[in-house]
């Protein structure tokens, strides 16, 4: 049905993180402070604008660290998916080279995966960049 070409390969990364992705944002949204709901329903504001302008306002520093979060199990569900049901990729090649008895290569894989994984770790410069009110010290 899915095959073992692109669409397994989403099918797997969507299925490892969709559900957390949902489960932890709706747990940053709960964690919106009652206080400023509270607070614009009381100055007038419609349902509209207190999702846009209050509850997604406020909790858009969580669901960036959500993000980043849900982007290395993508990250993780990428390599596993492609050890498993793929013909090309770090994954593949890792596998492939590991056939052969390549250590270099397969080395040179690991290493590239953790260099792209660590790549990430950039994101919370954009956390700074982003809400800079939430890093003064």
């Amino acid at each position: 049905m899915i095959g073992i070409d692109e669409p397994s390969k989403i099918a797997i990364i969507f299925i490892g993180t969709f559900f957390q992705l949902v489960l932890m944002a709706a747990e940053d949204i709960r964690r919106v402070p009652m206080q400023q709901i509270e607070a614009a329903q009381t100055m007038g504001a419609a349902q509209g604008e207190i999702l846009s302008l209050v509850i997604l306002e406020s909790a858009k520093p969580a669901l960036l660290d959500t993000l980043r979060v849900t982007m290395g199990w993508a990250w993780t569900y990428l390599v596993v998916a492609e050890l498993v049901a793929a013909n090309s990729g770090l994954g593949y090649a890792i596998l492939k080279a590991q056939r052969f008895l390549q250590t270099d290569k397969i080395f040179a894989g690991i290493l590239l995966i953790g260099a792209i994984g660590w790549r990430w770790t950039g994101v919370p410069r954009l956390h700074r960049r982003a809400f800079p009110w939430l890093h003064t010290k």
